[in-house]
């Protein structure tokens, strides 16, 4: 179910989307069920990004970051994950991380830039579930230059999504853009 409204991201995400060069206008939402494969088995599902793209691709992601900083009590930053053999990108993320919502030993890692979240979490032993919001389409060309490690395809899909702790306070906002390339 898609519990985003068709036209708009929630306004917090807005300010992020700006500074990553994003118009929320620019995604078309869509059900679970019009997602296409691959994307939908990359996609549609309650499991953190991270493990999930390591499962598919067979190799460790890595990560990039394109840019990031604080903003509103928030951790924010854009970033590619690749493989860590191959080096072929498989997501774009824009994240927002409320970092005072996670173990106090863990924000170093965490600001540090050098792992993605989901693989902190996972290898801290973390309790949290995922949380999809909504799934998108984009086309390629709305993209900025700086996505062109997303490589070619008409159109990507994602979702948006957020990490929650078991009390139900939000520890991440997360949107994931998927490139074509995923499905080779």
């Amino acid at each position: 179910m898609n519990q985003l409204q068709q036209s708009a991201f929630p306004e917090f995400l807005r300010e992020s989307l700006s500074r990553a060069g994003l118009l929320g206008d620019w995604f078309s939402w869509h059900e679970p069920e019009e997602v296409p494969e691959p994307f939908r088995e990359l996609l549609i599902h309650e499991m953190d990004m991270t493990s999930t793209l390591e499962r598919y691709h067979g190799e460790q992601m890595i990560l990039e970051v394109l840019a990031d900083g604080q903003a509103d009590g928030y951790y924010f930053r854009e970033v590619i994950l690749r493989g860590g053999e191959t080096g072929r990108a498989a997501e774009f993320g824009l994240i927002e991380i409320e970092v005072s919502q996670f173990p106090e030993d863990l924000h170093e890692a965490i600001l540090s830039g050098r792992k993605p979240l989901g693989g902190i979490m996972n290898e801290s032993g973390m309790i949290y579930e995922s949380q999809p919001l909504g799934y998108f389409s984009v086309a390629r060309g709305k993209l900025p230059t700086k996505l062109c490690a997303l490589g070619n395809g008409d159109i990507f899909y994602g979702r948006y999504n957020q990490l929650m702790r078991a009390d139900g306070s939000c520890l991440a906002r997360i949107l994931e853009i998927i490139p074509r390339s995923s499905d080779s």
